[in-house]
């Protein structure tokens, strides 16, 4: 079986995963969910992600019309797209349409995620194409070649899309209210001195995924928190900055990083843990007393660990 087979049924499976968490959550008092839910223990009590009778079911079901339309309309009409009658009806999953997909997600940008993938997976290709264009897909990488020209449009409105829901989630509004914060002046003060490059070949080498970079023994994150640690340290032993202020600034940035990480609809599918981060920032040795060249160690080792019990749950959550 070729791997573009085998990357479609990823997403279709994390997407039909996706939908029953939520429906779960609203079957009380949404008859889509409860539709979802019923539909799902029908058709889908098992999955096969060897297998391509579902990339055979969505052709079946999205003729190349609909294709077509996906491909030619502009990014600014991309969410009024999704409105369309004939749009709403047509069915992705069993007796699931995405009009349903759409009311339950209620986010068009992964909508839009998951159209654009399926586009592309549901047809043959190298094992070469099918890797490259994953890594393209999970990196957002907006510099790449592709010789297929519908491929590359398809990413690249995407990548788009991905930047202006950024710009306007209401993470970026809660992070541009960290700014002045204690912590915010510090890593203003920081990130003139950061290689973002550095950062930016680290994930990217780790297939886009945070947890693989944090694991990594030699990576940009580690020397981030490094010298993130030294600076705070250094600034509280000269007494030009408050320790408690600082945590309280810590704590208001804890309370953002559920919904940064994905958790908005209270489906902890990234496999990170507030337990575990504060635990990690607890074993960081602050030695604010006596030496004014006293420093901030990271212990990479949690981070690490951290980090593979992350890359755990996410394996164990792909299984079921």
């Amino acid at each position: 079986m070729g791997s573009s087979v085998v990357i479609f049924n990823q997403y279709y499976y994390d997407l039909l995963t996706k939908i029953r968490t939520i429906a779960k959550k609203h079957k009380e008092h949404s008859s889509t969910a409860k539709k979802i839910l019923d539909t799902v223990k029908e058709h889908y009590k098992e999955f096969d992600k060897t297998s391509d009778d579902y990339v055979k079911f969505l052709n079946e079901n999205c003729n190349e019309d609909f294709w077509k339309s996906y491909l030619e309309i502009n990014k600014e009409d991309c969410d009024e797209w999704l409105k369309k009658d004939d749009v709403k009806s047509i069915i992705i999953f069993n007796e699931i349409t995405i009009g349903d997909i759409s009311k339950l997600l209620r986010d068009n940008f992964l909508c839009h995620h998951y159209l654009s993938v399926f586009y592309i997976f549901k047809n043959e290709m190298t094992d070469e194409n099918a890797q490259n264009i994953l890594k393209i897909l999970q990196t957002f990488d907006e510099n790449f070649e592709l010789e297929n020209e519908d491929y590359k449009k398809i990413i690249t409105r995407l990548n788009t899309i991905k930047a202006d829901n950024v710009k306007s989630d209401s993470n970026y509004d809660n992070m541009e209210n960290l700014k002045d914060t204690t912590i915010g002046k510090i890593a203003k003060e920081i990130i003139n001195d950061v290689d973002i490059n550095k950062l930016k070949e680290t994930i990217n080498n780790n297939d886009g995924d945070i947890f693989k970079a944090l694991a990594s023994p030699e990576n940009g994150l580690g020397e981030l928190f490094t010298k993130v640690g030294n600076k705070v340290t250094n600034k509280i032993s000269s007494g030009e900055l408050n320790q408690d202020a600082i945590m309280q600034d810590a704590m208001k940035f804890a309370s953002l990083i559920p919904s940064m990480f994905g958790n908005n609809n209270g489906n902890d599918n990234s496999g990170f843990n507030m337990a575990d981060m504060m635990k990690m920032m607890s074993s960081m040795n602050m030695n604010n007393q006596g030496s004014k060249k006293s420093k901030m160690s990271v212990n990479k080792q949690g981070l690490r660990n951290l980090a593979k019990r992350a890359e755990l749950q996410k394996k164990q959550a792909n299984k079921k």
